[in-house]
């Protein structure tokens, strides 16, 4: 009877230790993956007339914006978005003019983020 009573006291410490090891794992596995997905892959210049930029979300407030990269007029719009509220508010100002953007495009952006893939850090305008 003794024997069945050790055993069944040393089951809890396997699979408390497992447990530990599943959230050890899991944790880590979450930490490297928005990690990676925060990486840059591509970044670039784009330029165009500035169509918007708008403040917008429910929770968590991103800036987005638009740019016609079409000089004759047609509208070939690329979407954007904007971390940074120095870069928001140039880009305010900028609206409806011809802007040369810096971006940065990432794996995976979350929702707090923005909405699109591209983040723009700069903002030129051009004369």
């Amino acid at each position: 009877m003794s024997v069945q009573l050790e055993q069944i006291k040393q089951k809890p410490k396997a699979s408390c230790a497992v447990s530990w090891i599943l959230v050890v794992i899991l944790i880590a596995s979450g930490i490297g993956y928005f990690t990676y997905s925060q990486m840059s892959y591509s970044d670039g210049f784009r330029s165009g007339q500035l169509v918007k930029i708008s403040r917008r979300g429910v929770l968590f407030k991103t800036y987005e914006g638009s740019l016609n990269l079409s000089p004759n007029g047609l509208m070939t719009n690329w979407d954007f978005s904007a971390k940074n509220d120095q870069v928001a508010k140039k880009l305010e100002e900028s609206e409806g003019k011809l802007v040369r953007l810096h971006y940065r495009q990432r794996y995976r952006v979350f929702f707090w983020q923005g909405d699109t893939e591209y983040i723009v850090d700069a903002v030129e305008v051009v004369q």
